[in-house]
């Protein structure tokens, strides 16, 4: 599978390229958004994973959710936020298909790739 992952933090992307490693996964990275909304196309990946605190010079990744959306990309969004379930209604408005909460496990990484695996 080809897994697109738009995180800003170095260790996040490292944590993500083992398991990618462990699962047999291809991995794209991109350390913020304006870089990831001109790169990735409809078909580019097979999932999308957004860090939805890019920092603060980088659009946030709802915003990225929402122009990729607008774009026609239709691949499944998941959004990573140290935010809690109230915010829910925000990541679904903004085209996330789901959303993990930080910190995540290896574990929850996998299951999360698992269901997304066509």
């Amino acid at each position: 599978m080809r897994i697109t992952y738009v995180e800003d933090n170095v260790a996040n992307i490292a944590l993500l390229e083992r398991i990618c490693q462990m699962s047999k996964d291809d991995l794209i990275t991109y350390l913020d958004a304006e870089t990831a909304l001109t790169e990735i196309g409809v078909g580019t990946s097979d999932l999308i994973i957004i860090d939805l605190h890019l920092g603060i010079q980088s659009t946030d990744g709802l915003q990225l959710s929402r122009a990729l959306r607008d774009n026609g990309v239709t691949e499944p969004i998941i959004a990573i936020t140290s935010y809690d379930h109230l915010f829910r209604d925000y990541y679904l408005e903004a085209g996330c298909d789901e959303y993990i909460r930080k910190p995540v496990s290896v574990e929850t990484f996998l299951a999360t790739i698992d269901h997304y695996r066509s």
